[in-house]
């Protein structure tokens, strides 16, 4: 069957072009009754022609209709067709949309006083929803409560405003779903004929040009390498005291090896400093050697050869911690490695250590409300920063359970205002981090769930709840995903864009200082390189490849990490997903660094992969999960797992 689909983001654009053709070809070769039978299907589509507004209505409708039974089964149709083959990550994105449905149809029962309705639901699910706790436990009682849309825990649920958005966002949701479902082949005949058509115009123009006489001219080298300079300067020397020693001025020249391989030399990145991240211009042209006639050169990518044998990360010991009853979908170690929060489906937030003789705080707290991101503050290892389905930052002291809440707002109320409309307009959280050097975070969100075409950056100061800087960015209609990376003294944000485009961006400003266009297509990770010389960026099917910061962005070392039986990896440009399937493709929350950026730590799947990043071999993995991995981190010398069965593997790690 694997052979007769192919994961797709067009197509479904085709579906009228294709019944037409099937139509045609039915009536020519005299299939009378099965074209009839078509018809009919059509007239019955579940799917309504793949039409996301049309699927919205519905269900909206549905639950306005007072159809529970309707309503669940609907939903749970388009879970098993469509939902269940989303990343992970999306797993709870679509819960909420569930229980936002059946709190509409919760609360149409209340306007319309058909309170039995109400009790009808809650007859059949309510054991269900107490059991899932949380912010559920007031609705067990709407059914007796007088006026409940002037209660605070209710009062939004009443407004034409979340009627309105609700039905915004699930449309976007679904429009987002079916165009990344499994397609037939079929269904690709259009756009392979239009992509062909677009190709052979192409090779038009260039025989065009080839007839003529075309000058190749040099231009100067883009992007000043001192602005790049700047923000990576300061790195500690090994054996130096203090963490802001700076490094001596004289540059070191590493000598790459190259080795004969039979792989095509790879192109050497565009760097160019300044300006938006979108923005055109002529292709860099590298001057580092390869004669004078101004030509740009193209370096072979290999794995960089040194003279020290590498590490191998092996494991020493590995725990499984059964803290939960439900799908933990977040999971973070604390800055030291001692602590570790986790959050599940049923909003359920711990915060524990896996040493059983640990005296750290030992919390539990059942949220009324959706968490989609956290990060544990780098320098007050007992604050826990938590990004609600809201857009808002909040702060847990777990010394003391006490949690505080700040949106980023100024006093002005004009400027509120202004925040909460982004806040409403980039409700997708893509990712957040902590700055290493200071009590600051950076949040990427985007406008829609699976697309990071119209994404919001923002700079918050955790520590006096407001927002610093804010930036709106255009990646590009193919962007499906965002990744970022916060260098050591907290000047540099390097944010990957999935189409290929890596922004370096001041910490303080968001200006971009340079842009990195590595060609690379899906990457899903980035990470500073220990001496921050270089980036090191991951695709979703394994491909791993550094790139160099000083020297216009000349790209280091290029490898594959085997992470689903395939040998080869996206880093082409057409960033297919080869032998990789669909559920094992990589996301920024299943790979991590080790903090010596020595290894990688991926989980394609169920379990968790260990590759030493300079030789590209696995050197371990753990033990299997029960289900897919949702989240994955590494501090100090151990790693967890958060799987969707409830279970969190930490394991412990030594080099030899």
């Amino acid at each position: 069957m694997a052979e007769l689909v192919q994961s797709a983001r067009a197509g479904i654009e085709s579906l009228e072009f294709i019944d037409d053709l099937v139509r045609e070809y039915l009536l020519f070769r005299g299939f009378d009754g099965t074209l009839r039978a078509f018809e009919r299907d059509g007239e019955r589509d579940l799917n309504h022609g793949f039409r996301a507004d049309k699927i919205a209505d519905e269900l909206l409708g549905i639950a306005q209709g007072l159809r529970a039974a309707e309503l669940m089964e609907r939903w749970g149709y388009l879970t098993r067709r469509f939902f269940s083959h989303l990343s992970p990550k999306y797993h709870r994105t679509v819960k909420m949309f569930e229980k936002r449905l059946v709190r509409l149809l919760l609360v149409t029962a209340v306007k319309r006083d058909r309170r039995g309705a109400i009790r009808e639901f809650m007859a059949e699910h309510g054991r269900a929803l107490a059991q899932q706790g949380g912010d559920w436990m007031p609705w067990l009682a709407l059914e007796y409560i007088e006026a409940p849309q002037e209660r605070p825990e209710f009062e939004a649920y009443f407004s034409d405003e979340w009627h309105a958005s609700l039905r915004a966002a699930l449309t976007d949701f679904v429009q987002t779903v079916f165009p990344a479902a499994a397609v037939p082949r079929i269904l690709l005949f259009d756009r392979d004929r239009r992509e062909i058509e677009a190709l052979k115009r192409k090779v038009a123009i260039y025989e065009e040009h080839l007839r003529g006489e075309t000058r190749i001219s040099a231009g100067e080298p883009a992007g000043p390498p001192a602005l790049v300079e700047d923000h990576i300067g300061g790195i500690p020397v090994a054996g130096a005291g203090t963490a802001g020693a700076a490094v001596a001025t004289t540059t070191t020249t590493t000598t790459t090896t190259t080795t004969t391989s039979p792989r095509a030399p790879a192109a050497a990145a565009e760097i160019t400093g300044g300006g938006a991240v979108d923005a055109g211009g002529q292709e860099a042209v590298d001057d580092s050697g390869g004669g004078g006639d101004g030509r740009s050169t193209r370096q072979p990518a290999d794995v960089i050869q040194t003279d020290e044998a590498p590490s191998l990360l092996r494991i020493s010991k590995e725990d499984i911690f059964l803290e939960h009853s439900a799908g933990v979908s977040l999971a973070r170690f604390s800055a030291t490695g001692e602590v570790i929060a986790s959050y599940d489906d049923e909003s359920v937030l711990k915060v524990w250590s896996p040493d059983p003789a640990s005296l750290a705080p030992r919390l539990k707290n059942e949220l009324d409300y959706t968490v989609s991101a956290m990060a544990w503050d780098r320098r007050h290892t007992h604050l826990l920063y938590l990004y609600d389905e809201g857009g808002s930052i909040r702060t847990l002291n777990t010394n003391t359970n006490l949690m505080s809440q700040h949106t980023g707002g100024q006093q002005q109320q004009q400027q509120q205002q202004r925040r909460q409309q982004q806040r409403q307009r980039h409700a997708w959280i893509q990712c957040m981090l902590a700055s290493p050097g200071s009590s600051t975070l950076v949040t990427v969100c985007s406008a829609r769930p699976e697309s990071t075409a119209d994404s919001l950056v923002r700079v918050w100061d955790a520590g006096g709840g407001r927002e610093v800087a804010a930036r709106r960015l255009a990646l590009g209609a193919e962007s499906h995903g965002v990744s970022a990376a916060i260098n050591h003294n907290s000047n540099l944000v390097a944010l990957a864009c999935s189409t290929g485009t890596v922004s370096l961006l001041d910490a303080r400003s968001l200006e971009t200082v340079a842009t990195v266009k590595t060609r690379r297509r899906d990457l899903c990770a980035v990470e500073f390189a220990l001496d921050e010389d270089s980036l090191m960026a991951v695709s979703e099917t394994g491909g791993l490849t550094q790139w160099s910061l000083r020297k216009h962005s000349q790209m280091l070392a290029e490898s594959a990490l085997a992470i689903g039986g395939t040998g080869t990896n996206s880093s082409g440009g057409g960033g297919g997903g080869g032998g990789v399937p669909a559920d094992s493709r990589l996301d920024v929350d299943r790979v991590a660094f080790t903090p010596d950026r020595e290894s990688i730590l991926v989980a394609p799947r169920d379990q968790c992969l260990v590759f030493n990043i300079d030789s590209a071999t696995q050197t371990d993995s753990t033990r299997r999960h029960k289900g897919l991995i949702f989240a994955v981190d590494f501090a100090a010398d151990r790693s967890l797992s958060a799987c969707e069965d409830g279970t969190v593997h930490v394991a412990s790690y030594r080099k030899v």
